[in-house]
């Protein structure tokens, strides 16, 4: 058989095929694999949604079932918050100081490629930690909830991620390595503390609770709750339309900031 006209191997096909989906899975496990190797990262990202469930919704919730509920549906969105900003903001302005983002660019890796990598990231971190809280509101809180409202709550808190990177992402472009990080921490505790995730907003000043509904995350915590069965009925349009309102200006924000970059 002449060898200009046989047939390819479908193997070599398929790589041909797909060279660009091989080329963004390459990208998200080196990301990944990165990101798990930075303690800086790791420690804080695992283990606060895990320390502060253990302590609010089992130890000084065991007595009352609907804390662990409460605490399970905001701490959720809590676990999102962290991978977001602190992968896309400090994360990204310290590849721009170092001139990673530079080489990238210049690079023939699709722009694509570098932030899908990235929110894969902050996805499978998120995802490693959802799993944990569930495992703990189970066994060590006695959570019991309908397969459906475990779904719609899973559902919600992975969503949570993508707001939050692009918030990260506008942060990550515009402000340089040490500025990005101190600005990450006071917005990683602001959001979490005024948004009503590790405590409700009842016990703040009326005055407080009127920022605190202007956040995404008080309306990503009412969706939670809501998909958990722990929250009142009803406003949840109002939540999704606020959140979708959020995440499309830091979209927005994002994207003429990353075309606009001086990296």
């Amino acid at each position: 058989m002449n060898t200009l006209t046989a047939p390819m191997p479908a193997t070599r096909r398929q790589s041909i095929r797909h060279p660009r989906l091989r080329l963004y899975a390459r990208e998200a496990r080196a990301e990944i694999l990165r990101a798990w190797r930075t303690p800086a990262f790791v420690v804080p990202t695992l283990a606060m949604p895990f320390g502060f469930y253990l302590l609010f919704g089992i130890l000084l919730g065991h007595a009352n079932p609907g804390m662990a509920v409460y605490t399970l549906a905001t701490y959720g969105v809590l676990a999102a918050l962290g991978p977001g900003l602190f992968g896309f903001g400090a994360g990204i302005a310290a590849d721009r100081d170092a001139g990673i983002l530079s080489l990238k660019r210049v690079s023939p890796l699709p722009a694509g490629a570098f932030l899908f990598a990235r929110l894969a990231a902050a996805l499978v971190f998120t995802l490693t930690v959802l799993l944990g809280l569930y495992a703990l509101a189970v066994f060590g809180a006695g959570v019991v909830l309908p397969a459906g409202s475990w779904l719609k709550l899973l559902v919600v808190h992975l969503a949570s991620v993508v707001p939050f990177c692009l918030l990260g992402l506008c942060i990550g472009l515009r402000i340089g390595g040490s500025a990005a990080m101190a600005l990450t921490n006071i917005l990683f505790f602001s959001l979490a503390v005024l948004g009503g995730l590790w405590m409700p907003l009842s016990i703040f000043p009326i005055w407080l609770q009127h920022v605190s509904v202007a956040l995404p995350t008080y309306h990503l915590g009412a969706l939670a709750l809501q998909a958990s069965g722990g929250g009142t009925s009803g406003g949840s349009v109002q939540h999704a339309l606020v959140v979708a309102a959020f995440t499309a200006v830091c979209a927005a924000i994002a994207w003429r900031s990353w075309a606009r970059a001086e990296v």
